[in-house]
């Protein structure tokens, strides 16, 4: 959708954004074809939601650690000057 945004008003290097709507769709597919065959081997229907919550689980760490690591070194150069 950014890709055909981008054309929509003219921006110039739409290039990039090609090649990424390009992977993000080959990836789609891929998941889903993996997904899929995992549903099928172990026959929990489940999976998709437990896949779903270890990525979210895992994105929560890691945005609050970041964003502990920006507001440290934030204070630290506020402090010290660095």
């Amino acid at each position: 959708m950014s890709a055909v945004q981008y054309i929509l008003l003219g921006m110039e290097h739409t290039e990039i954004a090609h090649i990424f709507s390009f992977i993000c769709f080959v990836a789609s597919l891929v998941g889903l074809l993996v997904v899929q065959k995992a549903i099928q081997e172990f026959g929990w229907a489940s999976l998709i939601v437990f896949s779903v919550g270890i990525v979210m689980a895992l994105s929560t760490v890691l945005i609050t650690s970041f964003g502990a690591i920006d507001v440290w070194r934030d204070y630290s150069w506020a402090i010290n000057g660095v």
